[in-house]
């Protein structure tokens, strides 16, 4: 199986400000791989007690829906990493080169415009799936994948299936 994206983070994270740890491993890629799989669990199990305790607002719109559990998932994702992944540095490591990585404003920009339009797709994807005009089937798996990082593991029950199912279909989610 492949290293999700929480695994790339840690690994990218851990290289930077844990160099003696990740040194240590004996299999950093599997060691990344696994540590990524734990933390979308803890993730999901996270966000999935965050929905239940949240409370939709009266007249909620469905795009106002998505963007409120992104944000239950951006959440969620923050706290599960701060515990798991983002561990704080090990003496030794240098703090001066912490802005290194911001970006421009022109970046900022073009990552908000790529945001705007990924968020629109999410929003008429999941629109289209409830209306029944897309299907599952119809999507490829990365853009199942997408969708999935957007909706609760039990929006998929809305379809009679589960990423478990999907898997074993054959699926990559």
């Amino acid at each position: 199986m492949a290293m999700n994206r929480y695994g790339v983070e840690a690994r990218t994270y851990w290289r930077r400000w844990l160099p003696k740890r990740y040194t240590a491993l004996p299999d950093p890629v599997a060691f990344f791989t696994h540590l990524g799989e734990q933390v979308e669990q803890q993730v999901g199990d996270l966000w999935d007690q965050l929905v239940l305790k949240d409370e939709a607002p009266d007249g909620e719109s469905h795009e106002q829906r998505v963007g409120r559990l992104g944000l239950l998932k951006a959440q969620a994702e923050h706290e599960v990493l701060s515990e798991v992944v983002r561990l704080t540095p090990e003496s030794g490591t240098n703090h001066a080169d912490e802005d290194e990585g911001l970006e421009s404003d022109a970046q900022f920009q073009a990552r908000k415009r790529r945001t705007e339009a990924r968020t629109e797709w999410l929003s008429a994807t999941a629109d289209a799936l409830i209306d029944g005009t897309t299907t599952l089937h119809d999507l490829d798996d990365e853009q199942l994948r997408q969708v999935l990082d957007y909706m609760t593991p039990s929006f998929l029950r809305l379809f009679g299936t589960s990423v478990e199912d999907l898997r074993t279909r054959g699926r990559d989610v």
